[in-house]
């Protein structure tokens, strides 16, 4: 709380002094051109983004459709129009000395579709052209067993006219795997020794990643076409030596992915301030495990394989004709599915649990309507209505209808270009996972966990209140208090299987999240520290829902209720280096089954880098991560039953070791 303190008393101090200049008259865009990050000599905008004061990288969600997916970075006022290709790494491809400035909005403006987030920044790139890329090249090794990673990664733009033509592509291999070993010990219910071994494993893996876009000028608006394809390869081998009983064991497990999407997106300006964006794409999946493992004469083997698909398409219009008055309206339209099938096998014979199959598809609609109004340059009022209306059928002849109303509602005001306040509430329905809907094994546990029926995606009725104070330029300190009233959570309840009782994802009733979030950034020149940057942030959460197995009243599953993380960064112009530490921890958190509970925790995580650029096309970049090799464990009980009613069979303990590893890399752009 001290860096917290730290920067409350600098607020109070300097005010408004020292903060980036507003765009025009306008106190909700804040721009920040290129000299402000010159001193950091950030390689990309990804970079750049991660030094602007205040503000919280948010690089959207994986959930399906389009609504829900987007970030809070925008590129030449427009979201990235693929869906698989992540904000970050869009961001990183794009080079800093491209980049003219980057606004940050809150609130709205004209013309800036938000997607319902309440701060945005926009990365406005320099429309001259020119041809420019990188390479980059990295090699992790892990201190203690000498494991190593090795990646190459290349990106290319070229804008020459009104052409614009992007490509991408990387390759990892190796192992990364930084655990040392994992002591086991297992004890039954009243209290004799059952299993005492030693845990070590490797977890080699192949990705390949390729991408490319194309971007021209129509005689009306323009397009943008984009596709993208990986594959990733993944295999562990995790050897267990017993000492009580005297043994060994062997797990093996093989993972086979691949994937890709395609799709555009059209920008038509209409006239008189009307502008239609149409985007559509369509993205398929496929995903294999094998495993195999083996105790003594017991063998258990496990197989899954499933793929799944989306097709997508939106529609907007927006209404920007008025100074203080901008609207859209729209429509989005989904088709979703996912086809799978999982097997146990214990000895050789089949272990069946519910859900082994499934068959699930989704059809969605949704209409949506936004208005922002400012009428004055310190006050914005945004106010919106989305309907969803969809159909899921799993398979089992059980469709169901599900219709949904979703409005939301934000007040913004800006008594200065350092200052903010804001309040909002909205209600949101989340998307279904339908991984859900599959039976799983963890090879590493033992735990099977059953194929969920029907499913009700959870609507929350979310309100908060935001404060944001930035200082003395490069400082700011932001606050968020929300509460979630949520129905219809999604959890784990047992169900009945032919083999006795499963834990299923099901709908277990209403819950409550209340969240409160600090942070912080506090330019340390003042103290001595030239160039000297510190950021800290604290996630606090309270929760409560109803056990589906004991019916009382408990926290979320993994929920922690304490998360915080800090990072020092220092400027050095004279050597053409930055240098860090950041450092990152978590309280315990709790995983409830129907058959029991399972408490996690682990140390503090630290890091520390330095980026080192002998001329202005080079950078070199040296991390020594889990600098304290820090430890983990886990406490896992089992009972024969209903975990509050039943004896207890065993409970297990499990410490993890792990190891410090070293990163090296070379980075040559060019332009």
């Amino acid at each position: 709380m001290g860096v917290l303190s730290i920067a409350l008393m600098a607020a109070a101090l300097t005010q408004d002094a020292g903060a980036a200049s507003a765009a025009g008259a306008d106190q909700a865009v804040t721009s920040y051109d290129a000299g402000f990050f010159s001193a950091a000599r950030p390689g990309d905008a990804k970079a750049m983004i991660d030094r602007i004061p205040g503000f919280a990288f948010d690089g959207g969600g994986s959930v399906r459709g389009l609504s829900g997916a987007a970030g809070n970075v925008l590129i030449d006022g427009r979201r990235p129009s693929s869906k698989s290709d992540s904000l970050s790494d869009v961001l990183a491809r794009i080079p800093a000395d491209q980049v003219v400035r980057i606004d940050v909005i809150r609130g709205g403006a004209p013309g800036i579709d938000m997607q319902r987030k309440p701060v945005v920044a926009n990365v406005i790139r320099d429309p001259r052209g020119g041809v420019s890329g990188s390479v980059t090249l990295s090699d992790q090794l892990t201190l203690g067993d000498a494991r190593n990673e090795t990646e190459i990664a290349a990106d290319l733009a070229a804008r020459l006219g009104a052409h614009v033509f992007e490509a991408a592509a990387s390759y990892e291999r190796g192992d990364s795997h930084d655990r040392r070993r994992t002591h086991r010990v297992r004890t039954a219910g009243h209290g004799r020794l059952l299993i005492d071994s030693q845990i070590d494993s490797d977890k080699p893996g192949e990705e390949v990643v390729g991408s490319a876009a194309y971007e021209t000028a129509l005689p009306v608006g323009d397009v943008r076409l984009n596709i993208r394809g990986y594959r990733e390869i993944s295999d562990v081998t995790e050897r267990d030596r017993f000492d009580v009983p005297a043994g060994a064991g062997l797990l093996s497990e093989a993972y086979r992915g691949a994937g890709g999407e395609f799709g555009g997106r059209y920008v038509a300006p209409l006239g008189d301030g009307v502008e239609l964006e149409a985007m559509a794409l369509r993205s398929w999946r496929t995903n294999e495990t094998r495993a195999t493992s083996t105790n003594g004469p017991r063998t258990v083997g496990y197989r899954r394989f499933d793929e799944s698909g989306e097709s997508v398409g939106r529609a907007v219009l927006r209404f920007h004709g008025w100074d203080a008055l901008s609207l859209e309206t729209g429509l989005e339209a989904a088709f979703n599915w996912l086809e799978g099938d999982s097997a146990l096998m214990v000895g050789g014979v089949l272990a069946p649990a519910p859900g082994s199959q499934a068959r699930v598809e989704e059809r969605r609609g949704e209409g949506f309507a936004t208005g922002v109004w400012q009428p004055s340059p310190v006050l914005a009022l945004e106010a919106g209505l989305r309907f969803e209306a969809s159909v899921l059928d799993p398979g089992h002849g059980e469709a169901q209808g599900l219709e949904f109303a979703k409005p939301s509602a934000a007040l913004t005001w800006t008594p200065s270009a350092q200052r903010l306040i804001r309040v909002r509430i909205e209600r949101e329905v989340g998307q279904l996972n339908f991984n859900d809907l599959l039976a799983s094994v963890n090879m590493y546990t033992g735990v099977v966990t059953a194929g969920a029926g029907l499913l009700a995606p959870t609507q929350t009725l979310r309100a908060e209140i935001a404060f944001e104070q930035q200082f003395a330029g490069r400082g700011a300190l932001g606050a968020i208090l929300r509460q979630e009233q949520v129905e219809d959570v999604i959890g784990l309840a047992p169900v009945a299987g032919p083999n006795g009782l499963f834990d299923a994802r099901s709908n277990v009733g209403s819950g409550l999240r209340q969240i409160l979030e600090v942070n912080s950034t506090v330019p340390l020149d003042a103290g001595g520290v030239p160039g000297g940057l510190l950021k800290a942030g604290l996630k606090a959460v309270r929760s409560e829902v109803v056990d589906a197995a004991t019916g009382e009243l408990r926290s979320y599953s993994n929920q922690s209720g304490l998360e915080w993380n800090a990072a020092f960064t220092q400027d050095l112009p004279a050597w053409n280096a930055t240098w860090g530490v950041n450092l990152s921890g978590y309280t315990d958190k709790i995983a409830y089954r129907f058959d029991g509970t399972a408490v996690s925790g682990a140390e503090p995580w630290a890091s520390a880098f330095v980026d080192y650029s002998p001329r202005a096309d080079v950078t070199l970049r040296l991390e020594v991560n889990n600098l304290t090799a820090r430890s983990a464990w886990s406490e896992r009980d089992v009972h024969a039953g209903l975990r509050h009613v039943a004896d207890l069979v065993y409970a297990e303990r499990r410490d993890e070791e792990s190891y410090r590893n070293v990163r090296l890399s070379v980075r040559k752009a060019f332009n």
